[in-house]
């Protein structure tokens, strides 16, 4: 795998990842701007990326699909992206990708009618558990932050954006410096490159300032909830308050931490699991932003809060104790080769570049940070993991 760069005329990091071989193309282009930015209704973002795909003159989905291409779209926490993916016609998809994402069609008519398909998705949402506990887990250590809203925001943020407000946000946050267009296959390089320079009509404009929030503490450090569920999901959060480390290194020591405290083969994940306070259905995450971050361990427990007294006090252990050498290297070679083995997939690899771009962070660099992370940086690493930064989610059983 080899990445090449080029900064396009316009501003916007242009990535191309090639995969000689490769019969399929995706290609993503996104914009610094999701869920948790301050400075508009919370919503805004998901809202516009439905908004995107309707043209005054075109039917999107009909013309990828005509052109033997799958499209759809995504926002998160500080990225919309719209991605598609396709086995030929890959300049013809590139260009209507390009196009449909420069030229939004906003009219009072189409943002009222789109207000009522979103209150849906945010009902489907609110019946999810698993999208319940997530989200209250962020509401928890958050007060200020934005990363604490809803994606979608509620139906009482939906009802006040309008298209004034829609067509502010799109000119602040959808221009040249502030985009990525990731393209990851077997393409020519120089030709790609020329296209997506010549095609991309946003204005230059300017980058996306971060906007930090001093939130101390912990906001509320249990949420419990009841849903109509067989079993109580809990997610478990630990967090961010260092923010001097580079984000890179944020990144690689907490996931490699992760895999040392409770990865499959960890001492603690086989306590947990004969004590029956965890079952297969079990996970770690680090959430990574630019003004915010989080550890977060995810699982289906009775017993979700004996489960996280038992990881705090493991953590305890180990910065007393110390780390194994022998269980730093197995974390280690797991999260190196499942970085590997996900070469080989263009959707996350395109993805991961694409939430990278935004970020600081070079894809082809993580493999060789994780190799030399040391146990003082995991010793001090550590210090994530601690009752005063915790928060508790948990949806019951009724």
């Amino acid at each position: 795998m080899k990445i090449y760069f080029k900064q396009l005329q316009n501003g916007t990091k242009c990535y191309i990842i090639y995969k000689g071989g490769y019969k399929t193309v995706q290609a993503v282009f996104s914009v610094n701007f999701g869920s948790a930015e301050p400075n508009c209704i919370p919503g805004s973002a998901h809202f516009l990326e439905h908004k995107v795909f309707e043209q005054k003159d075109k039917n999107v989905m009909k013309e990828f699909s005509e052109n033997s291409a799958e499209v759809n779209a995504y926002t998160n926490f500080g990225t919309t992206a719209y991605y598609f993916t396709c086995d030929r016609n890959f300049e013809e998809n590139l260009k209507l990708l390009l196009d449909f994402t420069t030229n939004p069609y906003l009219t009072d008519e189409n943002v009222e009618k789109e207000k009522g398909i979103i209150e849906e998705e945010i009902k489907m949402y609110e019946d999810d558990p698993w999208w319940q506990v997530y989200f209250n887990l962020l509401r928890g250590p958050y007060v200020k932050n934005p990363v604490r809203n809803n994606i979608a925001g509620t139906r009482q943020d939906i009802r006040k954006i309008n298209k004034d407000a829609l067509e502010e946000c799109y000119g602040k946050y959808y221009c040249g410096e502030n985009s990525a267009l990731v393209i990851c296959g077997d393409v020519d390089i120089d030709k790609t490159f020329s296209l997506a320079d010549s095609f991309v009509s946003l204005k230059k404009g300017e980058k996306r300032k971060e906007t930090f929030f001093e939130d101390e503490g912990i906001n509320k450090s249990l949420y419990m909830v009841k849903m109509d569920i067989s079993k109580p999901n809990f997610n478990l959060g630990f967090k961010e308050n260092n923010f001097e480390l580079s984000s890179e290194d944020r990144l690689c020591e907490t996931r490699l931490l992760l895999d040392v405290i409770c990865g499959k083969s960890s001492e603690l994940y086989e306590k947990l699991y004969l004590r029956g306070l965890i079952d297969k259905d079990f996970s770690m995450e680090y959430l990574l932003g630019n003004n915010f971050g989080g550890a977060i361990i995810s699982g289906v427990s009775e017993r979700a809060e004996a489960a996280a007294d038992e990881i705090l006090r493991y953590a305890e252990r180990l910065k007393n104790r110390g780390i194994d050498e022998n269980l730093l290297e197995n974390s280690r070679k797991r999260l190196i080769s499942a970085h590997l083995r996900g070469q080989n997939c263009l959707n996350g690899l395109a993805a991961a570049q694409t939430d990278y771009a935004f970020k600081g962070l070079k894809l082809t660099e993580i493999c060789e940070r994780y190799k030399t992370i040391t146990k003082d940086d995991i010793i001090n690493r550590l210090d994530i993991i601690n009752g005063d930064n915790l928060c508790l989610s948990i949806v019951g059983s009724l």
